[in-house]
């Protein structure tokens, strides 16, 4: 693995900003009619700044997408798939890749999903659980309600950091850095420490050594709480009960309780947009804007009653599937910019970065694709995209496969699917679900959960195992047509097969599953959360 730039393309900081659950149509630069996004809607409209118009999450809950992002592997092969895996599994990660690379990294995260204790903190210089700072907790809003996610909770607290607070440690990261212009510094200075542990190459006679920031925004993740100022679409008329505490979810009776969600949701989505607009203008302002490579992606989207279902982490749909993405390239890349309609996943953002730094070769292992050849030539590097969502072996795996025209969900029995086929797993009987059940039922949080919302767990066992949507026709997924197209069904069930089967073959490279090792802070983040 080559450790130093190449000469050719040109050298750039890289910012890659992740906003937790925002979905792609709560945007303006995607067609949303609220002015929610100026910031976002903005970016996309500079020259050299591309949108991807259909971009998706490789699976409907955090911590299996961050994996994702930062290796460019899908859950099945980096092994991030249930609430007990760690990060630990042996495949490429983008910040040791940059490090070996001679940049610096560093990353800032508001949730526990995506945790140095978790194993996300390889590569990076700096990691900062920024919900662990105990300042947050006297200045910030926490929520003690129980979560309406994955599961019902136990009431906790829970410290929610802002993207200000993010906002206010890159920027010391930034200028500890370096005090002329951040990441630039005058004069010789020793060389970073890549991957193996040998000191990073700096490019030739050059004063620059450029940096890489993963940043990662809690809002507009529920509760749903717009900092003063932001609450914008407040129905004066509004007498209900929601107010947007992930308590108050289950007590949604009424479109006007779901429309006052999306009016929370949306208030929170202006706020991070004028934090991001802080940061932006803040690297304007230092002079690293131009060079700067920008990422902005939302890592799932959220769901408000489209298909029964609230949150996020169930089945694969549109409005959880289909996330923003958005890249800002430097001038000096020639990128005309604009939208693109090809298939992109989040996990093609690593071996695009690496492409535009001219380390193509350094992805080659990874299983996204690099989007370069669309931003150039509008050609489309993938026919489909996959989603994979299991979030333990007690439950159901959800699965997904959706091409310009067709989405494919599947769900299959629950499991243990780390390293098996579905045949495997369906072989074993019902007495190894049964035995995932008894499991799950011996602690008694679970039982909690179910008494206290059993309607939640019995949609899961009555959903269709296969379901076909005709997107071109039904863009709202309300017409299951997999009995009218059984050689469609057979075809995306094939492909998903395949898919499989190539992250199995990842999979073979390691394999460790624990929880072992999570500190307080973090068990009660994830608890509250609706994670643990």
């Amino acid at each position: 693995m080559s450790t130093c730039l190449p000469s050719s393309p040109p050298l750039m900081n890289i910012l890659l900003y992740v906003i937790d659950a925002l979905r792609a149509d709560h945007l303006g630069c995607y067609g949303y009619g609220r002015a929610t996004s100026p910031v976002l809607d903005a970016l996309a409209a500079e020259p050299g700044a591309v949108r991807f118009s259909r971009a998706f999450s490789p699976a409907t809950w955090t911590k299996p997408v961050a994996a994702s992002i930062l290796s460019g592997c899908y859950p099945p092969a980096h092994g991030v798939r249930s609430r007990n895996d760690l990060f630990v599994r042996a495949v490429p990660r983008l910040p040791e890749l940059l490090q070996g690379a001679g940049y610096r990294t560093a990353a800032v995260s508001t949730i526990g999903n995506v945790s140095s204790v978790l194993g996300f903190a390889a590569g990076f210089d700096a990691f900062v659980d920024l919900y662990k700072d105990p300042e947050l907790a006297r200045c910030r809003e926490v929520s003690n309600s129980g979560a309406w996610k994955l599961y019902f909770e136990q009431d906790t607290t829970v410290v929610l950091p802002l993207a200000e607070d993010v906002n206010r440690v890159a920027l010391q990261q930034l200028a500890a850095w370096g005090q002329h212009g951040f990441g630039r510094e005058i004069g010789d200075h020793p060389g970073g420490i890549n991957s193996s542990g040998a000191p990073a190459c700096q490019p030739a006679n050059s004063p620059i050594r450029p940096w890489f920031l993963f940043l990662w925004a809690l809002d507009p993740h529920d509760p749903y709480y717009p900092p003063p100022g932001y609450d914008h679409w407040r129905d004066p008329a509004y007498a209900g009960k929601i107010d947007g505490s992930a308590e108050s979810v289950r007590r949604v009776r009424s479109e006007a309780d779901v429309q006052r969600l999306r009016d929370l949701y949306d208030g929170e989505i202006s706020y991070v947009d004028a934090q991001l607009g802080h940061l932006l203008a803040e690297l304007r302002s230092s002079g690293q804007y131009d060079d700067t490579l920008i990422i902005i992606a939302g890592d799932h989207g959220e769901a408000f009653g489209e298909h029964g279902d609230f949150v996020h982490g169930h089945l694969a749909y549109e409005e959880v599937m289909h996330v923003p993405l958005l890249i800002k390239f430097p001038a000096a890349l020639g990128v005309v910019g604009g939208a693109v309609d090809a298939l992109a996943q989040l996990t093609d953002i690593a071996p695009t970065v690496l492409d535009a730094l001219g380390l193509a070769d350094q992805a080659r292992t990874m299983q996204g694709v690099s989007l370069l050849p669309a931003v150039h030539t509008q050609s489309h590097p993938r026919v489909a995209a996959f989603s994979e969502t299991q979030a333990s072996a007690a439950n159901q795996r959800l699965l997904a496969a959706r091409t310009e025209r067709w989405k494919y969900l599947r769900v299959d029995a629950p499991g243990e699917y780390g390293g098996a086929t579905v045949e495997a797993v369906q072989s074993a009987g019902l007495g190894q679900r049964l035995g995932g059940y008894a499991r799950q039922l011996t602690n008694p949080e679970m039982v909690k959960r179910l008494l206290r919302n059993p309607m939640f767990y019995l949609r899961r066992q009555m959903a269709q195992h296969q379901m076909l949507f005709d997107l071109a026709a039904d863009p709202d997924e309300r017409r299951n047509v997999a009995a009218q197209h059984p050689a469609v069904v057979a075809e995306l069930d094939t492909a998903l097969e395949a898919w499989l089967a190539d992250c199995r073959a990842y999979a073979r490279l390691s394999d460790t599953h624990s929880a072992t090792g999570l500190d307080e802070a973090t068990l009660a983040q994830l608890h509250g959360l609706g994670y643990l």
